[in-house]
């Protein structure tokens, strides 16, 4: 039997930003893909706000997801080509020559990515950073990746470069799981790094932390009722001021 998904998303510049400003991208499924296909691709992506053109960065990397192996074996000639094309898009544009200095140096960004397979009812998943995976069966939090708890989290995550110089080592910092099981029921949330925060601290607390996006993600017009939580939960100190942006996923 083949499962089916739905999923709402959502990214939302930090408090203070323009939409603009967000450096956070992410991928999701066409509804003709979702009607069609039994491979679905999902991706979020967080842009480094030091860095230069990190959005179209991040925006590469999402997009990229969909047609281009991420496999350990082919991940270094994937970024690469990635990284060309950033280039390309960003050497058109006449800037000063300090930006053009910071320029030189890249751009960088955290990176997940999950493929869904529906028929086989698997998934598999890549990561570098801190934009976490949370699988809920249940109500209950069965499997959460690369982050496991609260104190995983830094100052400096892992990042993909544009610049070969800066790349850390694909070995030791990129994150993969595979052959993992879904269930019709599930819930699987995608989330950067300020909601996983937040989401490890109410679990930490005993609480199921993943009822209140579902709620607030309910219904059509959820935009202005996440966004306005969100800034209620940055005014009160519970969560960092950073772009957020999550996908949740409803395996059926």
């Amino acid at each position: 039997m083949m499962l089916k998904c739905s999923y709402k998303y959502i990214s939302i510049a930090k408090v203070g930003n323009s939409v603009d400003e967000n450096e956070d991208s992410i991928l999701v499924p066409s509804s003709s893909e979702l009607e069609r296909e039994p491979v679905i691709k999902f991706a979020i992506s967080d842009g480094a706000t030091e860095s230069s053109f990190s959005k179209e960065w991040s925006s590469l990397l999402v997009s990229c997801y969909k047609d281009m192996p991420f496999d350990i074996a082919n991940l270094p000639l994937t970024i690469n080509a990635i990284s060309e094309r950033w280039q390309l898009k960003t050497s058109a544009i006449e800037l000063p020559w300090y930006a053009q200095q910071k320029l030189e140096n890249g751009a960088f960004a955290t990176f997940l990515g999950i493929t869904l397979n529906l028929e086989e009812q698997t998934f598999e998943s890549v990561s570098i950073g801190d934009c976490t995976l949370f699988q809920v069966r249940n109500d209950e939090l069965i499997r959460s990746f690369p982050i496991t708890s609260i104190e995983d989290f830094g100052n400096t995550p892992s990042l993909f470069a544009t610049n070969s110089k800066f790349q850390t080592d694909y070995e030791k910092s990129v994150k993969y799981l595979k052959g993992e099981a879904i269930r019709s029921g599930d819930l699987l949330i995608l989330a950067s790094d300020a909601l996983a925060m937040w989401l490890f601290k109410r679990l930490s607390e005993g609480e199921k932390p993943w009822l209140i996006l579902f709620i607030l993600l309910k219904y059509e017009n959820y935009q202005t009722d996440f966004s306005d939580w969100i800034f209620n939960k940055i005014k009160d100190k519970e969560m960092k001021n950073d772009d957020i942006s999550v996908i949740l996923i409803n395996i059926e």
